[in-house]
This record gives structure tokens, C-alpha cells and sequence, in this order.
């Protein structure tokens, strides 16, 4: 599996790729599903469309810090 950076994707893309996962982008540039903010699991900060990962293999959508990414890996794991 190749992973692939969403850091320089263009924002129109980004939004085509959470609407693929059934989310969305609010006006203040939030990732939504069902018209509510998510929220990072790990730090309970809204996530970013412009800070946002999708991590392999699901769609847990954390923000790109490193204290959520090694929570991530903590709990499930090294991807």
C-alpha cells in the first residue's frame, strides 16, 4: 500500500474525497458528517480540512499533530 500525503492536495479534492467517505467540509473549513464538526478522538479538537489525515484502511479523520498520530498508533497499532 502506498500512502499518499493530502498536505499539498488542492481543497476542492479534498472535499471530493470526504464526500466519497460520506463527510464534507463546512464553511469555516471544518470536516463535517451529518452536518456536525468532528473532532479529533484523541485531542477533542475539530479536525481541519487543511490539517486533516484519513488514516489507512478506515475513516478515522484525525488532525495531522503528533500526539494524535501516536495515540493512533498506541491504540490500533502500527499501520
Amino acid at each position: 500500500m502506498e500512502l499518499v500525503s493530502l498536505r499539498y492536495m488542492p481543497t476542492n479534492l479534498k472535499t471530493v474525497l470526504l464526500k466519497e467517505l460520506g463527510l464534507d467540509v463546512d464553511e469555516h473549513g471544518y470536516v463535517t458528517r451529518d452536518g456536525r464538526v468532528v473532532h479529533d478522538r484523541y485531542v477533542d479538537q475539530p479536525v481541519s480540512a487543511e490539517n486533516m489525515m484519513i488514516l489507512p484502511g478506515s475513516t478515522v479523520v484525525l488532525d495531522d499533530n503528533p500526539l494524535s498520530i501516536a495515540l493512533y498508533i498506541q491504540e490500533y497499532g502500527d499501520v
